[in-house]
């Protein structure tokens, strides 16, 4: 793997209350702001697309160290949420995240999931830079099927 990445995105207006992200290769992403802050609402806003960032890295992290640990996996889920405060007239700010991981694995399987897990944890990009900004959680759990 490089040791160094770049990923370019364009954002453009749209003329109303949100706007159009090309990230060039891949079909066009809309946005919009939210209802409470004046917007539309017709896309998602862009703290919606930010943690969806952060819970997509988990997952992507995860299935990286799955295919290196080479174990069979029933299902992945995260699900995750962020909390946004106004501490002061600054203005707002993102105060927590908190994401739940759950697999579901062979009984076999499940040593595996729980290291894949606790790597994911760990060398999730997103998570690694925003924790020193932002106060994240991760938990998991592990559903065995025999």
């Amino acid at each position: 793997m490089k040791d160094k990445l770049e990923y370019n995105v364009e954002v453009r207006w749209d003329n109303q209350t949100g706007g159009e992200v090309d990230i060039g290769h891949f079909p066009i992403l809309r946005l919009d702001m939210p209802v409470d802050f004046g917007g539309a609402g017709r896309y998602p806003c862009p703290d919606e697309l930010f943690l969806s960032a952060v819970a997509a890295c988990l997952l992507t992290t995860f299935l990286y160290f799955k295919k290196a640990l080479k174990f069979h996996l029933e299902e992945y889920h995260v699900s995750a949420k962020q909390t946004i405060e106004k501490p002061s007239a600054d203005g707002y700010r993102i105060t927590e995240i908190n994401a739940l991981i759950s697999v579901k694995v062979k009984t076999q399987e499940r040593r595996k999931a729980e290291k894949c897990l606790e790597l994911a944890k760990k060398y999730c990009h997103i998570t690694r830079s925003l924790e020193t900004a932002i106060p994240i959680r991760i938990s998991t759990q592990i559903q065995v099927q025999s």
